[in-house]
């Protein structure tokens, strides 16, 4: 390749490259272990878990992702991608980091001309392998519409503080289930939600594209320099 046509090479593979910014997506949740189905693995300790505080923290981006949008009603993703699941329990940490499937929605029935349609914030992981499985996932769902006519979009940051009255609330859980295939041990557990957000940030162009442009360069560099010298 002569060092024209790589620097040529350098400048469209940078431009593709600085053009597919992915958003990473983040969802937190927080709140209390209401029911504990299994907890032979001990991640977070032994004894019973319930009545605990809990905080799930799930973060993945948009790569390669499959995007449905309808309006400022809907707006949801899935795919298959490197994850990442941060579980806290009374304290104690557990971060899980795999390949594996992902989907976060958001629903805005304020805006959709009927009184009883509801909100709804959701996002889930999970992955199985022959030596471990993993899912994790949380939502809340209200009649009472939390976004307040705003759009429904996974990129608008949103909080909020889950009210108490669980008639307003068709659904405000969190599971969370990990099991040890070759022990057949596991920890599953469900929890209330009482605070939950969503967050979105644009991530930062990965650098090899600034590598590709040095790179042209120099080669641009080396041509001309080979043709100062006499034969």
């Amino acid at each position: 390749m002569s060092a024209k046509t790589f620097f040529a090479f350098a400048l469209v593979a940078s431009a593709w490259i600085s053009s597919a910014h992915a958003t990473i997506l983040t969802t937190t949740s927080r709140g209390v272990i209401s029911s504990v189905y299994q907890n032979t693995l001990d991640e977070f300790g032994p004894g019973n878990l319930v009545g605990k505080r809990y905080q799930m923290t799930l973060t993945f981006d948009d790569t390669g992702a499959t995007h449905d949008h309808y309006l400022n009603q809907y707006d949801g993703l899935y795919g298959l991608n490197l994850f990442s699941a941060s579980i806290t329990v009374d304290g104690v940490t557990r971060n899980y980091r795999r390949t594996g499937h992902f989907q976060q929605q958001t629903a805005n029935g304020a805006t959709a001309g009927n009184a009883w349609g509801s909100d709804q914030a959701f996002a889930g992981v999970n992955w199985t392998t022959r030596e471990e499985s993993m899912y994790a996932y949380h939502g809340i769902e209200s009649v009472q519409h939390f976004f307040a006519g705003a759009n429904a979009s996974l990129t608008t940051p949103f909080s909020t503080t889950v009210r108490p009255d669980l008639y307003d609330y068709t659904m405000k859980q969190a599971q969370f289930g990990y099991n040890d295939v070759l022990t057949g041990r596991s920890t599953v557990f469900s929890g209330d939600i009482e605070e939950f957000s969503m967050s979105a940030v644009t991530a930062v162009p990965e650098p090899l594209s600034l590598g590709l442009l040095g790179l042209g360069a120099l080669a641009m560099l080396g041509a001309r320099r080979r043709t100062r010298q006499p034969a």
